[in-house]
């Protein structure tokens, strides 16, 4: 698969760590030695690629991608949030920007249920947030969806004024073309 994908990070417990550091880290497997499919997801992971960084119910911050992710174990901050530091994990470099507006996708669960992927979805239909997924993919059209919850179709009103909006190297489409390719599938 070429271009850029799209993910969606859970990070009840890592997102002031991970938005600080410029990473994202997960076990490589469960504490029972087995594996997580959303823990093998950062492996799929490519520079470019777009995360939305989700925590207590909100969208907080969308990253770049700009790692390989790599084995290594928890970076010395998450060592003390997990109290593992010797645990082999996966680690992506991230350039996060933090949104000025946290987003509550529950709210819009109007227009994003029907974009929501039907195995994997980050969310249920009702906008509640999923457990357990540490990194999924989301479609390109739910993505897009959020980004202009975000933001709108001006990338400045998306991001902390500290960064420019050009880093984060995506494209919004106009409002009329987005609602009738969304409408369309």
């Amino acid at each position: 698969m070429s271009g850029m994908r799209y993910w969606w990070a859970n990070q009840k417990h890592t997102y002031d760590t991970e938005i600080r550091g410029g990473f994202l880290w997960c076990r490589q497997r469960r504490a029972n030695g087995t594996r997580n499919p959303f823990y093998e997801n950062v492996r799929l992971a490519a520079p470019g690629d777009v995360i939305f960084a989700y925590h207590d119910a909100d969208i907080r911050a969308v990253g770049m991608v700009l790692s390989r992710a790599r084995a290594t174990v928890p970076p010395v901050a998450r060592a003390a949030l997990d109290g593992a530091p010797d645990v082999k994990g996966w680690l992506l470099d991230v350039a996060w920007l933090e949104l000025k507006r946290p987003l509550r996708p529950g709210l819009f669960m109007g227009i994003l249920a029907s974009l929501l992927p039907e195995v994997h979805a980050p969310l249920t239909p009702a906008g509640k947030g999923i457990q357990g997924g540490r990194l999924l993919e989301i479609p390109d059209r739910l993505a897009r969806a959020l980004l202009q919850l975000a933001g709108g179709t001006n990338p400045a009103e998306l991001v902390n004024p500290d960064w420019l909006p050009h880093q984060l190297r995506f494209g919004f489409a106009e409002p009329e073309e987005f609602l009738d390719r969304s409408q369309k599938e």
